[in-house]
């Protein structure tokens, strides 16, 4: 059971049934192939919200104005990875229906699935805007097709995505993309050009609604060691959120998460810039509503 809400906002912030936003967390790893502990990752994203400021000094908004509502922790289903997705699946469609916006804080990447499916059949027309330093496109990986390494192989099934940041795939995966003429946009062709990169995508996008998934392992591990399988010559922080500030501004965010925080003991650094991260792509969201508003 969580301690604490997102940003320890008071009651009527964070009141479920007013607020606009609803921050859900989702507590499994069960299929991590790596470094396992990101189940831990909600809580301590959650945690070191706390000592973040509400103001946000570069839209100059204060988005927590809105009600940020955190739900009940999520936690492991013993019956599988699909039993999971389905749990996710469930929540999200209630946040949809309740007119709220929401952000899925993970637990492994498997956990998007879930979350998608739910925005798709509110927006039909959806895109996935995926940054992460893997494809995710195998068919199956130890024996399940609801792997962690199989969540974009799920996507794809359902509608179409764009890849950002990626620097390791295996040549299956690399094959299936040929096959489909699909082209990421790799992390050595992102790193030093992220307004460049971000013009490219806005535009490959072409204003249809996004939902934006974001893997830790995006991050260069320098800056962000703790995920379950880092990869080195990763993005930096000025050029994740160029490109998400590029899209909020053009485009429709439907919802979104941050997934594959693996915490390490004693390192609070990468369990603050996700809840950073958190905060940050919601005032880019919101920043036009809330200036409307004052």
């Amino acid at each position: 059971m969580l301690s604490y809400r997102f940003l320890g906002l008071p009651e009527p912030l964070a009141d479920i049934e007013r607020a606009g936003i609803v921050i859900l967390p989702v507590a499994y790893d069960a299929t991590a192939s790596y470094r396992a502990g990101t189940r831990e990752g909600p809580a301590r994203i959650i945690e070191a919200s706390r000592y973040l400021e509400w103001y946000d000094e570069e839209t100059e908004t204060e988005v927590y104005r809105l009600g940020i509502a955190t739900h009940p922790e999520l936690e492991p289903v013993a019956t599988g990875p699909e039993a999971m997705v389905e749990e996710v699946y469930r929540a999200v469609s209630g946040i949809l229906a309740s007119g709220q916006f929401p952000v899925i804080l993970g637990g492994e990447h498997t956990v998007s699935l879930g979350a998608i499916r739910a925005a798709i059949e509110t927006t039909p027309n959806l895109v996935v805007l995926q940054l992460d330093a893997h494809a995710d496109l195998r068919d199956t990986y130890q024996g399940s097709s609801f792997s962690h390494a199989c969540v974009m192989a799920r996507v794809a099934e359902i509608c179409p995505f764009i890849q950002v940041g990626l620097r390791s795939l295996s040549r299956e995966e690399a094959l299936w993309l040929k096959k489909r003429g699909l082209r990421p946009y790799w992390a050595r062709e992102v790193v030093g050009r992220g307004e460049e990169v971000a013009r490219q995508i806005v535009s490959q996008v072409a204003g249809r609604p996004l939902y934006v998934t974001i893997d830790c392992d995006v991050f260069d591990p320098a800056i962000m060691p703790a995920v379950g399988t880092p990869e080195p010559g990763g993005l930096s922080w000025f050029e994740v959120i160029t490109i998400l500030r590029s899209v909020s501004q053009t485009t429709q965010i439907v919802g979104f998460d941050v997934v594959e925080l693996a915490p390490i003991a004693g390192q609070v650094a990468p369990d603050f810039l996700a809840a950073r991260l958190v905060y940050k792509f919601l005032s880019y969201i919101f920043s036009r509503s809330l200036r409307s508003e004052a």
